[in-house]
C-alpha cells in the first residue's frame, strides 16, 4: 500500500476515535448534572416537609456567653412578628395619647408664643408711718376709721407677658416680633379690696438689622406701641424684676419719667467688640430715637403734639481683660409738650406747655464691682396761676436730681462659665449683691425756693436663688427740707426725717 494512502487511513481512524471519546465524556457530564438536580430536589422536599410539620417553630437563640451583656444579647436576637406588631400598637397608643393631651390639656395659639410672668410679694416697715390720706392709705372718716400704719405686708402684684414671632426672615434674620403684657396692681389704698389689671408693654417690633445670633452683627429694631421711654438708666426700669433697688431714683418720679408712653422707638448699636472666649459683646455706639403721645399709658393723647426723645451711648473699646471693660457713657434728651392748663376759668380747651429734660449717666460693671451714676435736669413750664408765679416768676420750674450707686456681687450665677453648665431641675448657684445708693433731688431750683431738697440713702442686699427668683431687702433713710412761710404752698408734705425697711420676694416663670 502506498505511503500516502496509509497516512489518510490513519487520520480517519484518529478522527473516529476522538468522536467516540467526546460523546462518552458529554454523556457522563449530563448524567452528573442530572444527579445533582435530583439531590437538590430531594433536599427541597425535605425542607418543605419540615416547614409543614412545624410552621411556628423558631430556632432557639444561642445561649449567652459568660460575661455577655444584655444589650449584646438583644442586639443579636431577631425580632419576631409579634414583637413588631406590639411596637406598632405602642406607637399608635402614644400618638392617640399625645393627640388627646394637645386637645384637652395644652392651650394652643395661632402664632409662635412664649409666656412669662412675675409675682412680687413684699413687707414694709417705716417711721413715721403712712398717714391717713397719703398714697398708701385712704382718708379716715367715721364710716372708714383708720390709724397710722407703720408696718405690714404689701398687697401682691403680678405681671404676665406674651412674646413671639409674627414673621421669621430665614434669609437675613429681619424678623417681626410682638410683646403683649398685663400687670395686676392693688388700688393703693386700704379702703378697697380690688386690683387693677392694665396693659403694660404692648408693641410690635421689626429688626431692620440682621438678628441671626451672630455677636458681630449690628443690632437695630423699631418698636411701635406702648413701651418704656429710653431715658437714662433708672427710668426705663419700671418693672420690679429689672430693678436692683426697690425704690426708683427720686428724680424719676419728680420729673415724671417713670411711665410708659405710646409711640414709635428705633434703637440699636454700631461696631460691637466681641470676645468669643468669654461670650462678651460691647458695642462702641448705641442710639435710640422715639416719638410719643406723651399722655401716659393706656389712654389717647390730650393734644395734637408729639413728644420726642434721643439717647446715645459710648462704650470704651477695650479688651475683656481691661479694668475699663463695660465702662459706658450715656446722654439723653427728652422734649415734651404736655397740656398744663385751660385758656380761662370757663374754657375746656387746654393750653400746652413745654418740658425739656437733659440727662447724663455713667455705668461701669466689672464683676464683682459695679458703679452707676446718673444726673438729670428738667425745665418744666407750669400753669400760669398766681401761686405758681409767686415762686417761679418766669413760669418755669427747674428740677435737678442725681444718684450714685455702688455695688459688689459675689457668687457664680452671673459667671459665663456657670451659665454654660447644665442645670438639673431649677438649680442655679446662688449669688449675692450688696449695694449702697446716695440719692438727692431738688424739685425747684430757684432762688425763691431754697428749702425743698430731698435726700435718700439706701443700703440693700439682693439674693439670687435661681434664674428668675430673687429676694431683696432695703434699708432707706430720708432727709427732707421743709419750707415754711410764704413758700409753703410750693413744697411737698414730706416729713423731715423718715426711715424704714423694705423686703421683697420675686418669683418669675
Amino acid at each position: 500500500m502506498p505511503f500516502q494512502k496509509k497516512t489518510q487511513v490513519a487520520i480517519a481512524a484518529l478522527i473516529a476515535l476522538s468522536s467516540v471519546t467526546a460523546q462518552a465524556q458529554s454523556n457522563s457530564e449530563v448524567q452528573a448534572l442530572k444527579n445533582t438536580v435530583e439531590e437538590l430536589r430531594r433536599q427541597l422536599d425535605e425542607l418543605r416537609g419540615l416547614i409543614k410539620q412545624a410552621p411556628t417553630s423558631q430556632a432557639a437563640p444561642a445561649a449567652p456567653a459568660e460575661g455577655e451583656s444584655q444589650e449584646s444579647v438583644d442586639a443579636r436576637t431577631s425580632a419576631t412578628k409579634a414583637d413588631i406588631q406590639g411596637l406598632r400598637s405602642d406607637l399608635e397608643n402614644y400618638k392617640y395619647d399625645q393627640s388627646r393631651l394637645q386637645e384637652r390639656n395644652i392651650p394652643s395659639v395661632t402664632r409662635n408664643t412664649k409666656i412669662t410672668g412675675n409675682i412680687v410679694l413684699g413687707y414694709d416697715k417705716r417711721t413715721p408711718g403712712f398717714q391717713p390720706g397719703d398714697s398708701q392709705t385712704t382718708a379716715a372718716s367715721a364710716t372708714t376709721p383708720g390709724e397710722v400704719r407703720k408696718n405690714g405686708f404689701r398687697a401682691p402684684t403680678a405681671t404676665l407677658n406674651f412674646t413671639g414671632t409674627l414673621y421669621r426672615d430665614y434669609a437675613e434674620g429681619k424678623n417681626l416680633t410682638y410683646k403683649f403684657g398685663l400687670g395686676a396692681n392693688p388700688t393703693g389704698t386700704n379702703a378697697t379690696s380690688n386690683s387693677q389689671v392694665n396693659l403694660t408693654d404692648v408693641f410690635i417690633a421689626y429688626s431692620y438689622e440682621p438678628n441671626s445670633g451672630n455677636l458681630e452683627d449690628r443690632k437695630g429694631v423699631v418698636q411701635l406701641g406702648q413701651q418704656a421711654v429710653p431715658f437714662g438708666l433708672d427710668a426705663p426700669a419700671i418693672d420690679p424684676e429689672v430693678r436692683a433697688v426697690i425704690n426708683s431714683a427720686l428724680f424719676v418720679n419728680g420729673l415724671d419719667l417713670g411711665t410708659r408712653q405710646i409711640g414709635l422707638v428705633a434703637q440699636g448699636d454700631y461696631d460691637p467688640y466681641v470676645d468669643y472666649t468669654n461670650n462678651y459683646r460691647a458695642p462702641l455706639f448705641g442710639y435710640a430715637v422715639g416719638f410719643f403721645n406723651g399722655n401716659g399709658p393706656n389712654k389717647n393723647d390730650n393734644n395734637s403734639r408729639r413728644d420726642w426723645i434721643a439717647r446715645a451711648t459710648f462704650t470704651l473699646p477695650v479688651d475683656y481683660t481691661s479694668w475699663l471693660r463695660q465702662l459706658q457713657l450715656g446722654a439723653s434728651y427728652y422734649k415734651r409738650l404736655p397740656t398744663i392748663a385751660t385758656a380761662s376759668t370757663t374754657a375746656v380747651t387746654g393750653v400746652y406747655g413745654q418740658q425739656q429734660v437733659l440727662g447724663f449717666d455713667v455705668n461701669w460693671t466689672h464683676l464683682p464691682f459695679s458703679i452707676a451714676y446718673e444726673w438729670a435736669y428738667g425745665k418744666t413750664e407750669i400753669a400760669p396761676q398766681t401761686a405758681n408765679l409767686r415762686v417761679n416768676p418766669d413760669g418755669y420750674k427747674r428740677g435737678v436730681g442725681q444718684y450714685i450707686n455702688f455695688g459688689y456681687t459675689w457668687g457664680e450665677q452671673f459667671l459665663n462659665s456657670s451659665k454654660q453648665q447644665g442645670k438639673y431641675d431649677d438649680f442655679w448657684p446662688k449669688s449675692y449683691q450688696a449695694f449702697l445708693r446716695l440719692d438727692t433731688f431738688d424739685p425747684n431750683r430757684v432762688s425763691t425756693s431754697t428749702q425743698d431738697r430731698q435726700f435718700r440713702t439706701t443700703l440693700g442686699l439682693n439674693v439670687f436663688f435661681a434664674e428668675t427668683t430673687r429676694f431683696q431687702i432695703n434699708y432707706f433713710k430720708d432727709r427732707n427740707q421743709v419750707a415754711t412761710g410764704v413758700l409753703a404752698a410750693n413744697t411737698t408734705t414730706l416729713p423731715k426725717r423718715a426711715n424704714g425697711v423694705q423686703a421683697q420676694f420675686q418669683a418669675g416663670f
